[in-house]
């Protein structure tokens, strides 16, 4: 096993140099340091699914979900350019961690304002994104004093990620809306243009066990939700029987989309040779961790309606969970599911995502929502993903003119 960085090297000021890792190293894990990093984000989302409960239960559903959106790409893609540049570059000296608690106020910044971006106000909450961003711009301007391959990647993350902050600034002191979408496309083209330009040395298990660590953060909002309806059934006895159904359908629900989201090996959806491919498992986990969040909410919504909290339909209650559950699908089979699955489950899956989505018109649309969920995890139980050797080579065949 290599030694950790903190054993090999030692400078001035207590600082050690910011070398590549091993992309090959044996027993790479998650630190306790990111692990602790991730705390900000069961934070942050918490509060985003909150606010996206309370837009959908007053109606204001394309404000709730377009907002719900931003705040979400602004904590996925802190934490995902955190997440790929510690894979890389983790000195573990007491500046990088530093700079990561920095990140970490960041974070919390936008928790604390989310309701004024819900509101229509993202300047609060985009300060917390600007610090976020300028902090890692220092750990990318100190990966870049290391001679190397990854000194000049190093370099253009750090004047991208400068650049795309100061339009972000532009943006907020002059509320240029529409710069929005021209700025989240900038910032997904920086690790882009830089990655071409040279790589880092990033570890396919380690980011693996990163995503799905996140992924298991994420899915403890739907258990919050659940356990929310057991609460609100103690308080309501006219309503009590629907609302511990609600809980247990919310713990099945989850369960599955747990069986789901774990059935394929991830850690073969990223490596050197495939960039594209790494590139669709990073930036399209996106939707599968808004989605998440957003079935979470989408619980929270039904409990109120069952409690008479809210004055929404039984139609629109449903279509806030089972939207979310069928995206999550179509979403998770995607992007981790689709080369490792045989013929069957390629086809089921797109189907039952779709049917899914629809599923919150029916009466106890719920029960019918778990019972697909259900029925889907049977189906993955029947079946084993197919050898990675295989599936490589079938993405290979896809990728050939």
């Amino acid at each position: 096993m290599s030694q950790s960085p903190l054993a090999q090297y030692t400078g001035r000021y207590f600082l050690n140099r910011m070398v590549p890792r091993d992309p090959n190293e044996h027993g790479r894990a998650a630190s306790m340091l990111e692990l602790f990093f991730d705390l900000v984000f069961v934070v942050a989302i918490l509060f985003a699914g909150s606010e996206l409960h309370h837009a959908l239960t007053h109606g204001h559903v394309m404000a709730g979900v377009l907002n719900y959106a931003l705040v979400m790409f602004y904590i996925w893609w802190a934490w995902m350019n955190f997440t790929w540049f510690a894979s890389s570059f983790d000195t573990d000296d007491w500046l990088y961690r530093l700079l990561v608690i920095i990140q970490m106020s960041g974070v919390l910044v936008i928790a604390g304002n989310m309701h004024t971006i819900f509101d229509g106000d993202p300047v609060p909450g985009l300060i917390g994104y600007l610090i976020m961003r300028f902090a890692q711009v220092l750990q990318w301007l100190r990966a870049s004093r290391t001679p190397g391959s990854t000194r000049k990647t190093a370099l253009i993350y750090t004047a991208g990620i400068t650049l795309v902050q100061a339009g972000w600034a532009v943006m907020s002191l002059n509320h240029i809306q529409w710069l929005i979408p021209v700025l989240i496309l900038a910032e997904l083209s920086v690790p882009v243009i830089a990655e071409r330009a040279g790589g880092t040395p990033w570890h396919g298990h380690h980011l693996s066990e990163r995503y799905g660590l996140l992924g298991l953060i994420v899915m403890g909002e739907s258990l919050r939700a659940a356990a929310l309806a057991f609460q609100e059934a103690s308080q309501t006895p006219d309503a009590a029987l629907a609302l511990y159904g609600v809980g247990a359908m919310a713990i099945a629900i989850s369960a599955g989309m747990w069986w789901i989201y774990f059935w394929p090996p991830h850690h073969h959806s990223i490596n050197q040779s495939n960039f594209w491919g790494t590139l669709r498992y990073g930036y399209l986990h996106y939707f599968i961790f808004a989605t998440i969040a957003a079935f979470a909410a989408g619980v929270e919504v039904i409990s109120d309606t069952i409690a008479h909290k809210n004055h929404v339909g039984e139609a629109y209650a449903g279509l806030s969970l089972s939207i979310p559950v069928g995206l999550f699908i179509l979403a998770v089979w995607f992007v981790v599911i689709r080369d490792y699955a045989p013929m069957a489950i390629n086809l089921a899956m797109p189907a039952v995502g779709l049917v899914t989505m629809v599923q919150g018109f029916l009466p106890f649309s719920m029960i019918a929502v778990a019972m697909t969920v259900t029925l889907l995890v049977a189906t993955l139980v029947m079946y084993r993903p197919l050898d990675y050797n295989r599936s490589h080579a079938k993405a290979e065949a896809r990728l050939e003119p």
